[in-house]
Order: structure tokens, then C-alpha cells, then sequence
């Protein structure tokens, strides 16, 4: 997520409608295919953006039971990033601290001129849902580097936004994609709401708000919803209340102090990972946050990158490896 290279409010406004536009005839498209997936909340997710298994559960998962690597592929168990320079897709090991290039999201067909990611998410098939400063939705293929549009568009509720999938169903190993936006973005001075995806009706449901600043999102295995604040005094990483959007527990990050101009959010081993560039930085530093210990650590000052979107799949391991 960034503020600098999203579109303006008005370009966005004037976006929401040609992008409704083409919504509509790709929705009128769609109905001569036979899918019988529409119902899902989970993801599988494929060129038009539907999905495969049954709707989200409501049983709490089983810790103590479920290993989030069962069914996973490889692919879906890493952290990824974007570099705004070139698009690229990167992977993040936590244990070493390092990058490596898996790809490039600039095959993603966008409609709209010198449109950029804005933010990501990953889902359990190795997909990254790849949303771009024009409001369009794309499924970005780790394993194949094939990139498709999905058949999601702007509201004036949710143009831009943050993005999570958190673990809905042990069982079904179904997952919910969460939400936190507006209609414009960062930097309008508008508080976000919550919402998530629904895959059945191709449309973003309002939960509750409003939330603080424009949060980024991370989903876990184990069930909940974080937040990374960096318009809060002090920056914090929060967990999300899944029905009202309240903040529950809570841990600030000493190391923020200037404005943000682009971050990124993921749970990974037990810990937090905050990609954060601010008006300061020459490039994105990497803030370790550990929930058991209630710390923030600076592991990484300078990257070379600049990174505006971070994504984590709920086959992430929920304790330190």
C-alpha cells in the first residue's frame, strides 16, 4: 500500500465508472460459463476470479491438531512481496532475512494507464491477489507467472483497500478474504471500513467501522485478523475484531516516527513482518514485531526495494521455525 503512486480521488471517482463499465459486460460474459462454485468464500481462485470448495465455516480451528502445511503447495507457504520497481515479485525468508526474485506482475492486463499494485494478499493455491491503484482486482499465478482479471470492481466503498485471508474452516480448509478501505485511499483523510470478499455475488460486503488510517491486513492459520496502523500515534500492529472491527490486543512499533509513503503487513512464524518506507527512508526497512514478547526490532534498514504490497497465504506457519 502507498501514497504516492495511487491515483488521485478524482481519478478514482472517474475510474469507478468505466471500471463498473467493463465489470458489467465481463459479469454478462460470465453467465454463459457453468461454474458450480459460486458460493465460496474460500479460495482456489481461477481466471474469473470464483472459487471451488464450499462457503466458510464457523467452527474455531484446532491449534493443537491442524498443521497449516497439509495440502499446501510449497509455493504457498513462503512470504511475498512487490518491488514497485518493475513489478517484481519477491519472496521473504524470515529466518535469513532475505530476498529472491520469483517474478514480475506487470503481465497483469490492466485497462487502466500507468495503473501500479497497490496491495496483495496469497491465498492457499500459491494464488496472489494482486489489486492494482486503479481499483481492478487481478489473480496473479505464482507457480505458472500467468496473471488474469478477476471479475471484482471499485465500489464507493471499497476502491482501495488492504487484504488478508484468514482461515475460516479447519475442516474444509477454507479461507476468508478480509477488507480494510474506502473509496479513494490513502491519504484523503477518510477512516476505513472493514469488509471482506464475497465470492458468490463477485462484490465486497461492508462488516463494521470505521477502522484508524488505512490499515494494511494479515490473515492467520489460526484464525484472526491483524492490522498494521502507521497513521496511529504510536504506529501499532492491532488484532481485528472479525464481526465489529474493534482492535483487541496491541503492539507499537518505537521505530516509526515520519510518514508513511508505502507499506506492507504479514504473519509469519509467530511474528509480525512490517515493510515500511517513510518519508526518511531511501529505500524499505523491515520491522520484526514479536507478539510474545510485545517487541519491535529494526532487522533490516535498507533493502534496495521499494515495497508496496506484502501477501501470506494461512499455510504460513504459526510458530517460530
Amino acid at each position: 500500500m502507498n501514497t504516492y503512486k495511487h491515483a488521485t480521488t478524482m481519478l478514482i471517482l472517474g475510474l469507478l465508472v468505466s471500471l463498473n463499465t467493463i465489470a458489467c459486460s465481463d459479469e454478462n460474459n460470465a453467465t454463459q460459463n457453468t461454474t458450480d462454485d459460486m458460493g465460496s468464500t474460500t479460495v482456489q481462485g481461477d481466471m474469473d476470479g470464483t472459487s471451488t470448495t464450499d462457503s466458510g465455516g464457523t467452527d474455531e480451528p484446532d491449534l493443537e491438531t491442524y498443521d497449516p502445511f497439509d495440502d499446501c503447495p510449497v509455493a504457498a507457504r513462503p512470504v511475498y512481496v512487490i518491488d514497485a520497481d518493475g513489478f517484481k515479485l519477491l519472496s521473504f525468508d524470515p529466518p535469513t532475512l532475505s530476498f529472491q526474485e520469483v517474478g514480475s506482475v506487470a503481465n497483469c492486463p490492466s485497462t487502466v494507464p500507468d495503473a501500479t499494485p497497490f496491495s496483495m494478499s496469497v491465498d492457499r493455491n500459491a494464488d496472489a491477489w494482486v489489486l492494482y491503484n486503479s481499483g481492478e482486482l487481478f489473480i496473479y499465478e505464482i507457480e505458472t507467472g500467468s496473471c488474469y482479471k478477476s471479475r471484482f470492481s471499485p465500489t464507493e466503498d471499497f476502491a482501495l483497500f488492504g487484504m488478508g485471508f484468514v482461515l475460516d474452516d479447519v475442516d474444509q480448509q477454507t479461507d476468508v478474504l478480509y477488507i480494510a478501505g474506502d473509496g479513494n485511499g490513502p491519504g484523503d483523510g477518510e477512516p476505513s471500513h472493514l469488509g471482506k470478499v464475497n465470492f458468490a455475488t463477485n462484490t465486497y460486503d461492508h462488516i463494521a467501522g470505521p477502522l484508524p488510517g488505512d490499515p494494511e491486513l494479515t490473515g492467520t492459520a489460526s484464525g484472526d485478523l491483524w492490522g498494521f496502523f502507521p497513521d496511529t500515534t504510536p504506529a501499532q500492529v492491532a488484532r481485528i475484531d472479525l464481526e465489529n472491527g474493534q482492535l483487541h490486543e496491541s503492539f507499537p512499533i518505537s521505530q516509526i516516527s515520519d510518514s508513511a509513503l508505502a507499506w506492507a503487513f504479514a504473519f509469519w512464524g509467530g511474528s509480525f513482518w512490517v515493510f515500511y518506507t517513510g518519508e526518511n527512508d531511501t529505500s524499505t526497512r523491515v520491522i520484526k514485531v514479536d507478539p510474545s514478547t510485545s517487541q519491535s526490532t529494526e532487522v533490516l534498514r535498507d533493502t534496495g526495494y521499494l515495497i508496496v504490497g506484502a501477501g501470506v497465504s494461512t499455510c504460513a506457519p504459526t510458530q517460530e521455525m
